[in-house]
Order: structure tokens, then C-alpha cells, then sequence
């Protein structure tokens, strides 16, 4: 399968035919400054498709300013807790997302505690919406119903030591996601950006994981409920039959 789609666009400067689909962005936006990367991505996907923001208060008028003439951008405040995680499952339990085929997610990384945080981001935003035909092939595996969730191969953890200090807490949602065993595995995408289609999560959303629920930011780098919850994106996936792939179209 993705070696069919691959060979759509081996010819190089061959544009690539916009798929049928209903899609979307959601950016959660720590770094305002950053906020024109996020702008860009949205130019290249076809008018109309929107970008949902979420901005702890006292940066969404930064937010606001960057956006300004922008047509189909929604900002959402929440509270700076939960990094992007929380905001997101915020915005996801509203249902706002729930008419589209397929939702970039993103945020403004930048991983200050690492050294290559800034380049893992262009990065991201590169291999995931970088031009027209980088974001067709995203888009292609999205045709097939079964697809919940596509990422970067490069950004693909599935080695033991991926749990960190994890694993407990991540068998404990998944447990209150009554995930069969089978789903209940180590594999997700670094840094939490991906495209998916919104139905894949809904054993998360299920989970009403609410702000509270979340840790005080305290620039933790492990243990903590978001970084569990970013073990179980694809968890939630599986559990209810829909597929996890690389941009390449490979299972995972």
C-alpha cells in the first residue's frame, strides 16, 4: 500500500491532486513569535480550512495580532497547563473537530533542554505540511477509512526505554479506555504532532481529562499526565480498529 502511494509523486515536479477530504489544523501556540510558522502551514491547504489556536491568556493578544486579516482562524484561551496536551483534548471535547476527515496537529515546540529543539520543529512542520505535495501524501492514507493516524517515521518511539517513567500511568488510562490488550502497547509519535482523524481519539476524549487533572507547569521533562497521554494517542487508536502509518504508508 505505501509504496502505491509513494509512486504517485515520484516524478518530481508533478503536483499532486488535492484529496477529497474535509481537513483541518489545531496549533497550540506557547511561542507567539512563532505563530507565522503555524500561518504558513495553513496557507498551503486549500482555502477555508481552518486553524483552531489554543493560548494560555496572556499571550493570546500576541496570538491575536499575528492573526489579524486571517480569514478561519479560531482562537481558544486555556490556561497554561497540560502543555499542548491538555489544551487540545480541551478543544477535542467540544466536538469542533468532529465533521473532518483529517486534523494536523501542532504546536510551537521548541525544547529548550535540547539542543537540536528548534531544527526538530522545522523539521516536524516540514515533513508533515511543508508544500503541496508533502501534505497530499499525508492526506492519501486518509482515503482508506481505517486510517486514524499518520506521523513522521523519524519521530516513531517503540523501544522499551520509550516508556521512561510511564508505563504505569499510560496502562492506567488505557485501562479506563478499556483498551484490549492488543492496543496496549508502546508506539507513538515524539513530540506529539501528527495528522489523525478525529474519531480514532474517542476513547480518549471519553476519558474527560479535564485541565485539573493536569500537573502545574513546572518545565518537567518526564512523569507527568501529558507525557502519559502522549503515549496514548495511537492506544486510543487501536482500541477501536483504526490503523497508525508513516508518511510513507507502512503500518506501525
Amino acid at each position: 500500500m505505501g509504496r502505491r502511494w509513494r509512486s504517485k509523486w515520484a516524478a518530481r515536479g508533478e503536483q499532486a491532486a488535492w484529496p477529497a477530504l474535509k481537513v483541518a489544523i489545531v496549533a497550540h501556540v506557547y511561542y507567539p513569535d512563532l505563530m507565522d510558522e503555524i500561518l504558513a502551514c495553513q496557507a498551503l491547504l486549500p482555502a477555508g480550512a481552518p486553524l483552531f489556536v489554543t493560548v494560555s491568556p496572556d499571550r493570546s493578544a500576541l496570538v491575536r495580532a499575528a492573526a489579524v486579516g486571517r480569514k478561519e482562524v479560531f482562537i481558544h484561551e486555556h490556561e497554561n497547563r497540560g502543555r499542548d496536551i491538555s489544551p487540545f483534548l480541551t478543544l477535542l471535547s467540544t466536538g469542533v473537530l468532529d465533521c473532518y476527515d483529517a486534523v494536523l496537529k501542532l504546536h510551537t515546540k521548541r525544547s529548550p533542554h535540547l539542543l537540536d529543539g528548534e531544527i526538530r520543529r522545522k523539521l516536524l512542520f516540514d515533513k508533515l505540511c511543508g508544500n503541496w505535495n508533502t501534505t497530499c501524501r499525508a492526506l492519501a492514507a486518509f482515503n482508506e477509512p481505517s486510517t486514524g493516524i499518520v506521523g513522521w517515521g523519524q519521530c516513531w518511539r517503540a523501544t522499551p526505554s520509550y516508556w521512561m517513567a510511564n508505563e504505569s500511568r499510560v496502562r492506567e488510562l488505557a485501562a479506563r479506555m478499556q483498551a484490549p490488550d492488543e492496543a496496549v502497547r508502546l508506539g507513538f509519535f515524539e513530540g506529539t504532532m501528527f495528522w489523525f482523524r478525529p474519531a480514532a481519539l474517542a476513547s480518549l476524549r471519553e476519558l474527560n481529562l479535564r485541565p485539573a487533572a493536569f500537573e502545574m507547569e513546572a518545565r518537567q521533562l518526564d512523569g507527568t499526565l501529558h507525557h502519559a497521554v502522549e503515549r496514548c494517542f495511537t492506544i486510543a487508536a487501536w482500541s477501536r480498529g483504526f490503523d497508525v502509518r508513516d508518511l510513507n504508508g507502512r503500518l506501525l
